[in-house]
């Protein structure tokens, strides 16, 4: 992989888009990476397919670079990476998928999750019982509740569509930089045996389960660095 260590790590947000809600993994550091931090728009109804020119061009000219992706990006970063584009060292996958994410309990409800499920104010128990954990500091949950808020509901809709058809299998099988898998035990949004899921494209993945709800980064920000850290330096 080469001499030089990857010096940047190129993050890429969950469903709300914002990226705000890397502040705890951010505040984890410094551990000499230099984050750069990719927002998507709140304003406009985009998909992965659209999505990906715009993340691709955030990417680092120089250097070489780590790609972490949270929930809704992670089919996103498949592809993306699936590209090889210049100097991708490695890719990290933190609680999220390459197809049919939901936990099979909320199944019976996909068909509400449209523009109007997103119009009303998230309420913290969803919040906690869905994503943060039952346990979250309200200084999560209300960061939360802002990110979501900050989003026009048609938009969260259009990204909630793609990510329940999106399939990245196939660009997975493709990439040819080592993967880090971030897997939660406590998902109560997607589906618990996404780690399984990616072996089965990539058994040379490493999938690190961590005592979390869906939110692994932003409840368990120190060994999440750790892991990222310890990818970075055998890339």
């Amino acid at each position: 992989m080469g001499a030089t260590r990857p010096g940047a790590a190129v993050l890429l947000p969950g469903l709300d888009g914002s990226g705000r809600l890397f502040a705890p993994l951010l505040a984890a550091g410094p551990r000499g990476v230099r984050a750069e931090v990719v927002s998507y728009p709140p304003d406009v109804p985009l998909g992965y397919a659209e999505l990906l020119p715009l993340v691709r061009a955030r990417l680092p000219s120089r250097g070489r670079f780590v790609l972490v992706a949270e929930s809704f990006s992670g089919p996103l970063a498949v592809r993306l990476a699936a590209e090889r584009p210049r100097g991708l060292a490695a890719l990290v996958l933190a609680a999220t998928f390459l197809h049919a994410p939901l936990n099979p309990l909320l199944h019976p409800v996909r068909g509400f999750v449209g523009a109007r499920f997103f119009g009303f104010p998230m309420p913290a128990p969803v919040v906690r019982w869905f994503m943060a954990g039952p346990d979250a500091p309200d200084a999560v949950v209300r960061e939360v509740q802002r990110a979501v808020a900050a989003v026009r509901a048609d938009v969260l809709a259009h990204r909630a569509a793609a990510a329940l058809e999106v399939d990245a299998r196939e660009d997975l099988a493709r990439v040819d930089v080592p993967i880090l898998v971030l897997a939660p035990t406590r998902d109560r949004l997607l589906r618990t045996d996404l780690g399984e899921q990616i072996l089965a494209v990539r058994p040379d993945a490493e999938v690190v389960a961590l005592e979390a709800p869906h939110m692994i980064l932003q409840r368990c920000p120190h060994a999440s660095l750790a892991r990222i850290e310890e990818l970075r330096a055998r890339a």
